[in-house]
């Protein structure tokens, strides 16, 4: 303990005597000059690992989480009927926000605020149920989290839109108060994007380039381009055009050749590593002291929470994505906005006053301002990454890539990495004489001689015998039959909770707390794309996806 107290006293001199904390444990070791934490492992000594040291300065930064507006949220209709985009059960056991909100705290992000506009009672009662200080997720020292709704003020009686509109509105709210005082650099997220990240080298990205303006791309294919924001860089990464949506004429000169993406593909964590490792050794033996061994290179910390290297084009064949290597040579590709936005807190206070007509960040403000020449830089981000608001069915492409070999993310993250959800006090699931192949089953199910084959099952799933589910995802219950039970007897026209005795389930989603009856099959038998003829029972048909809406009630024999 004594060497790691000298070593933090040498260190704080070094950064001018910045602290911060580092939520969960997870500091990261820094560096002087980039403030590069090494996210993926620990110094030579085993004494000095990340989780023993708190010395990256993560204080002067603040995360805002945009928690899904109207508009959003009716794209993944009716899974979004009662709840908010983010809320929306996600990998059998989670929420969509619980991923997004892993990724903070163990990247040592701990002050966090989500806004909320549409349908926000779900996601409230998540956040202050999971993340809370008396029995939830501990994020310590000074951090907090706080949900922020939209809402009327003595300077607007209108409700705010767009998501420049939200932050503008938060913003005030942000300034006014005291305890903001020392935030430096302001992060914006939106709420509804898979991914698993460190955002340790993201925000050291930022802050070594001197940017006013860092986003968060990934290289797209341009069947994909016109879905996203699309930028054009330059040799330094430096955003010189930024297009949302654009529209296919306008592509043609948003396309970058192989030579133009090389500098975008070139692992630049690795290249701030060396540096940081640099002038941390010339540091050091200047002061007279020995090496203290050698930084991991590790792509990130817990090895599979984050991509790294370099690698070929990423292609974005549908709006989930991995890493892979384009082999056809000579071949244009474009970089896609995922969204993640870290503004220096000037510059985007500013920009909202200057600019305060404006109500969105991708088709307004950001393209303003690099007509402005405010320096704005992109930054690659590795490894999976899914935009599951734009439709039900990437929403379903997104679980079902859990279930790949390897998974898209794996959730059996390092104990130094987790990913947080609601404790759950159920037991373990039941599987009695049943077949299960290439699926994830979550806890406190019941399921009896029944064949599950490539999908995904939530919490408290009740599945009868004889039951076939495949290529689909099951959201479960919130809670058992005989927990609340219902005034109505059941019934032929009322089944009990769960899937029935002899029912198939094939391509679908169900929401939770849903009743299949006996001999249900729910196979889009005839084919539909779009379908609401059965809105009325809660059954739909999204991008050829079987949709039961929460707490739907399919009768015994019904065929879909």
């Amino acid at each position: 303990m004594k060497q790691l107290q000298q070593f933090q006293e040498r260190w704080s001199g070094d950064m001018g005597g910045a602290s911060g904390s580092s939520g969960l444990g997870s500091g990261g070791a820094a560096t002087p000059g980039t403030g590069l934490g090494e996210h993926s492992g620990s110094f030579g000594d085993p004494e000095l690992s990340r989780s023993s040291l708190s010395i990256w300065p993560r204080g002067n930064l603040t995360a805002v989480v945009l928690g899904g507006g109207e508009s959003d949220s009716r794209r993944l209709f009716p899974l979004t009927q009662y709840r908010t985009l983010p809320a929306v059960p996600f990998g059998g056991a989670y929420r969509i926000i619980d991923l997004l909100m892993s990724n903070m705290l163990n990247s040592g992000i701990n002050k966090i605020h989500i806004l909320t506009a549409f349908n926000s009672y779900s996601l409230n009662r998540h956040l202050q149920r999971t993340y809370d200080m008396s029995g939830g997720v501990p994020y310590g020292g000074d951090g907090y989290i706080e949900v922020v709704a939209n809402s009327m003020s003595p300077d607007s009686q209108n409700w705010v839109t767009g998501t420049a509109g939200c932050v503008r509105q938060f913003m005030s709210y942000f300034d006014s108060n005291s305890k903001n005082r020392f935030i430096e650099d302001i992060m914006i997220l939106p709420g509804d994007h898979v991914y698993s990240a460190d955002y340790t080298p993201i925000i050291a990205y930022h802050r070594s380039t001197g940017a006013d303006l860092t986003i968060v791309c990934r290289p797209v294919s341009g069947e994909q381009a016109c879905r996203l924001g699309v930028v054009k860089l330059d040799a330094q990464n430096r955003i010189k055009t930024f297009s949302e949506k654009p529209s296919a004429s306008e592509l043609p000169e948003l396309a970058m050749s192989d030579d133009e993406m090389r500098p975008f593909m070139m692992p630049t964590e690795e290249a701030l590593r060396q540096q940081a490792r640099r002038r941390m050794q010339t540091t050091l033996a200047s002061r007279g002291s020995g090496p203290l061994g050698r930084l991991s290179a590790g792509a990130a910390k817990g090895g599979a929470r984050m991509g790294g290297g370099g690698g070929g084009r990423v292609v974005l064949d549908t709006m989930t994505s991995v890493d892979e290597t384009e082999t056809r040579p000579g071949t244009t590709g474009y970089v896609g906005s995922c969204g993640i936005y870290i503004f220096k807190r000037s510059v985007l206070s500013e920009a909202l006053k200057r600019h305060f007509k404006m109500q969105d960040f991708g088709r307004q403000i950001i393209p303003e301002l690099i007509r402005e020449g405010v320096k704005v830089h992109a930054y690659r981000l590795p490894g999976y990454w899914a935009d599951v608001g734009g439709s039900v069915g990437d929403f379903y492409a997104a679980n079902m890539s859990l279930l790949s070999d390897p998974p898209s993310i794996s959730f059996n993250a390092p104990i130094n990495s987790p990913f947080f959800k609601f404790p759950l006090t159920i037991p373990a699931s039941q599987m009695m004489h049943s077949r299960v192949s290439g699926a994830l089953v979550s806890a406190g199910c019941i399921v009896n001689r029944s064949d599950i084959r490539n999908s995904v099952i939530g919490s408290r799933s009740i599945i009868g015998p004889n039951v076939t589910i495949e290529d689909s995802v099951v959201f479960g219950a919130s809670h058992y039959d005989h927990e609340k039970p219902l005034p109505r007897p059941l019934g032929p026209t009322f089944p009990p909770m769960g899937i029935g005795e002899g029912s198939i389930v094939r391509n679908a989603i169900l929401d939770l707390n849903v009743r299949v009856g006996k001999n249900v099959q729910l196979v889009n038998k005839e084919g539909v794309y779009e379908s609401a003829d059965r809105g009325v029972q809660g059954m739909y048909v999204r991008d050829g996806i079987i949709v039961l809406a929460r707490e739907a009630v399919v009768p015994d024999g019904t065929i879909m």
